[in-house]
């Protein structure tokens, strides 16, 4: 399949805003159907493993295109075409615990009323409804797709539960994109090897035995152990190259008690594997030392882990081929995104897509994030480029 035989020219220019001009080789409804469903999507706005309307909206409209969707959990998929080199387009779905500041963003009427898609899922599932409405249309499609809405990205690792419901089988490629602030309107950036740090989210809990402070030999000071621990591990972090943040401390009951119990949240980033198993067994150890010093015990509870987003080298050359010369190499982050799970089976890749202009530039996870539809016709053309590639 060309991607011309299957649409006309559309030349948008982002009036007062870029001079960067789109020329996109897809159908004339796109840009009217992406502003449309990027805000009702943005509306319904729902949190991780929460997803029913979005889910639903998902799959009636991929009905309404004659597909035959199928859902695992409030994830939903969908095949197009027959044949072998299966590649499939994943897009989340889920928002975040975040109250809108709609004064900045302009989307009034479109808030949703728990939630905001502050990390631009709802321009992400957009784009690739917009990419099986176009196929829809396409008789002759030789690649086969398949069209992956992902459920629970935001921490809750949807992308392993909708592999283990068979989400990958038969697929041989896989490709994403996600919304960049820092970017420029309409590039397209790629990162060879690591482009998303892994994340090992761990809770280290102490406990002590209260006694009042003034008898503090009666006593085993839970907040003092954690503080002992952090700063040990703080310095095993350093020395191994990876990122710890201690997010969130509590515990004591009272000013003149000696704490029986303390919390302590962590997350740690890293790009190899290996040194963040080993950091891990240095925390154990810390905190058995810590024991031994001022006679508490603890527990080290794993939240969640993900493993670093590694792009293929082949599937970023096939990238860098579909962008054209909105391509840019951007540089890894210490950001995680569950796409990485995707990827330890199958070689595949992510690239940015950029909405950075003016009076669209607030951060992810921003409260204040916004973009300009009109960015998402740049994301669409590149999908529709990669089937291209592999038509051809």
């Amino acid at each position: 399949m060309k991607c011309k035989a299957i649409a006309e020219n559309i030349v948008v220019l982002l009036e007062n805003k870029s001079d960067i001009v789109y020329n996109v080789i897809m159908d004339s409804m796109s840009l009217e159907y992406l502003i449309a469903t990027r805000r009702k999507l943005h509306a319904l706005a729902e949190l991780s493993g929460e997803e029913y309307k979005t889910s639903a909206f998902i799959f009636d409209e991929l009905k309404s295109f004659g597909y035959k969707p199928k859902k695992i959990a409030t994830g939903v998929y969908c095949d197009v075409g027959k044949g072998s080199h299966r590649l499939a387009f994943r897009a989340d779905i889920d928002a975040l615990p975040i109250k809108e500041k709609i004064a900045v963003t302009g989307m009034g009427e479109y808030v949703g009323n728990s939630a905001m898609h502050a990390c631009g899922h709802d321009g992400h599932t957009a784009n690739l409804l917009n990419v099986a409405r176009i196929l829809a249309k396409e008789k002759a499609v030789k690649t086969p797709i398949r069209l992956i809405f992902q459920f629970g990205e935001e921490g809750i690792g949807g992308s392993e539960v909708m592999i283990e419901g068979g989400v990958l089988d038969g697929v041989d490629e896989i490709y994403a994109l996600h919304l960049c602030p820092e970017l420029d309107v309409g590039k397209i950036g790629y990162c060879y090897g690591g482009m998303f740090a892994g994340a090992c989210e761990f809770d280290v809990n102490v406990f002590g035995t209260a006694s009042h402070c003034a008898m503090r030999e009666l006593g085993a000071d839970a907040i003092s152990a954690s503080l002992q621990v952090a700063e040990v591990i703080n310095g095993a972090a350093d020395k191994l190259g990876l990122l710890l943040n201690l997010g969130k401390i509590a515990g004591g009951s009272a000013r003149n008690i000696v704490a029986d119990a303390c919390k302590s949240e962590y997350t740690v980033r890293f790009y190899d594997s290996a040194k963040c198993e080993k950091f891990m067994i240095d925390a154990e150890r810390a905190l058995l030392a810590s024991d031994g010093m001022f006679g508490t015990s603890h527990n080290l509870d794993t939240k969640a882990v993900y493993p670093p987003l590694v792009n293929s080298a082949l599937c970023v050359d096939k990238a860098r081929r579909a962008a054209g010369d909105r391509a840019v190499e951007t540089a890894p982050r210490l950001t995680a995104e569950d796409f990485s799970n995707y990827l330890l089976r199958v070689p595949g890749c992510m690239v940015w897509l950029g909405v950075k202009e003016e009076g669209h530039d607030k951060p992810l996870h921003s409260d204040e994030f916004s973009f300009d539809e009109r960015a998402l016709i740049a994301g669409t053309e590149y999908f529709m480029n990669l089937i291209g590639l592999h038509d051809n």
